[in-house]
């Protein structure tokens, strides 16, 4: 038991971190870039390696015998009743933020493509709308459901702000199901208070991205890993790798896990049907017009991150190297012998270094531990670490970027305070 508090005070603890290292301590000058960046990449990283050694011994989190409980709807309402409340503000917030290229290109672009899709045109053609030449390189699931916002004629902010809204609630009362009263309250309490975090201190990643949608992407991708459903998985990932590509170096292990667990069927239909995503939502309708769409999209990104390391605030320095995040900053500032397009590639080298290299490391350490270990424990606390390196080796470290791990640590703490032995064979939020 006291093991078990002490492992739960150290995850909040980094939930915490993570959050004051994102919003407050940096920005306040409390922390340099350099202390700020390391501190939330350990953070980050103490989250996953705390979370591999939760639970191991089937104990259940949080006793729901005791009669303390909460009736199970309780928690995810007052969740919905916050984020209704919430509304208001953020409805005042869009309405003095306008959209626009000027501002920022990220939502006008997708509203570009969104349009051209409802009128039967092809989304991917060069936007030349803002009065400039403009690539549009986003996956498919970053920009499709922002058509429902063209629909309906409001602003696309939205879409992300109800995505995420309507995950958090269900994730919320997924836990609710099979926990005590404490982390009835704290579940919900979690989540929105990350949320609230952003909105009082980094409201620009409302006003210029749709991170939420990402946000609640990779909560319901946390939440498939703790099933076996593969259908779900196969959904989820195929989802994730056309919004994002960040988890494919992840992949590999998830793969080996499975094999190892004797749950090649498994295996074979998260393939099947993550592959099948792909096909659906890219490669049929857009790869097969245009087949270097992906590769001129990946080569665009190169080309925006030397914008983004040429381009210098009133300091002289790269306004988004020097945002508290990342280690871009140190390759920035330690290799001037160097020309700026051979540090970012040097970058880029260390960054698939480092993300293949610690999925091989938590392999060889799977292996040799399997026996002991809850492979679904594994596979969620695995993907976390994987993550905090990717985000902290990553070109361009952009802190909505960062702000998607943090979601990933509370959905990660929530599916961990439900009993260990409590294996969905869906997605279901009944117990």
């Amino acid at each position: 038991m006291r093991q078990r508090r002490l492992n739960t005070l150290i995850l909040l603890t980094a939930i915490l971190m993570e959050n004051l290292c994102l919003h407050i301590l940096y920005k306040q000058g409390i922390l340099t870039q350099g202390k700020n960046a390391i501190l939330l990449f350990c953070s980050s990283l103490t989250f996953g390696i705390a979370f591999l050694f939760s639970r191991r011994d089937g104990n259940d989190a949080d006793d729901r015998s005791d009669g303390k409980s909460l009736p199970a709807w309780a928690a995810p309402a007052l969740l919905t009743a916050a984020m209704i409340g919430m509304a208001f503000p953020y409805a005042s917030f869009l309405a003095s933020h306008r959209l626009g290229p000027d501002i920022s290109d990220v939502i006008p672009l997708i509203q570009v493509a969104c349009r051209r899709l409802l009128a039967g045109e092809y989304p991917y053609s060069v936007v030349t709308e803002f009065g400039w030449d403009e690539n549009m390189t986003y996956l498919p699931m970053h920009w499709m459901p922002m058509t429902i916002a063209q629909l309906l004629h409001i602003d696309p902010r939205w879409i992300p702000f109800g995505i995420w809204s309507i995950t958090a609630i269900l994730l919320s009362y997924r836990t609710a199901k099979t926990t005590g009263r404490v982390m009835q309250i704290g579940g919900s309490l979690l989540f929105f208070s990350t949320w609230l975090m952003i909105f009082i201190f980094n409201s620009g990643f409302f006003e210029a991205t749709v991170e939420l949608m990402m946000a609640a992407y990779y909560m319901i991708f946390v939440v498939s890993l703790n099933t076996k459903n593969p259908w779900w998985q196969g959904a989820i990932i195929g989802i994730c790798l056309v919004s994002r590509y960040s988890l494919v170096l992840w992949l590999p292990l998830y793969a080996f896990v499975l094999l190892l667990e004797g749950s090649r069927r498994q295996l074979l239909v998260t393939v099947a049907v993550s592959v099948g995503v792909v096909l659906a939502l890219y490669v049929l309708p857009f790869m097969t017009r245009d087949p270097h769409l992906f590769t001129d999209g990946y080569h665009y990104y190169d080309k925006a991150a030397l914008f983004e390391w040429t381009h210098l605030n009133n300091d002289g320095k790269p306004s988004n190297l020097f945002a508290g995040t990342g280690f871009a900053y140190f390759f920035y500032t330690r290799f001037t012998g160097i020309p700026v397009e051979q540090r970012i590639a040097l970058l880029q080298k260390t960054h698939l270094f480092a993300s293949i290299g610690v999925c091989v490391v938590m392999g060889v350490w799977y292996y040799l531990k399997r026996k002991t270990l809850d492979y679904r424990i594994f596979l969620m606390g695995s993907f976390k670490i994987y993550f905090a390196v990717f985000l902290f080796f990553i070109q361009v470290p952009y802190e909505y970027l960062m702000s998607v791990g943090n979601f990933v640590s509370v959905a990660l703490f929530c599916e961990l305070m439900r009993k260990p032995g409590k294996v969905t064979t869906s997605l279901q939020v009944t117990s």
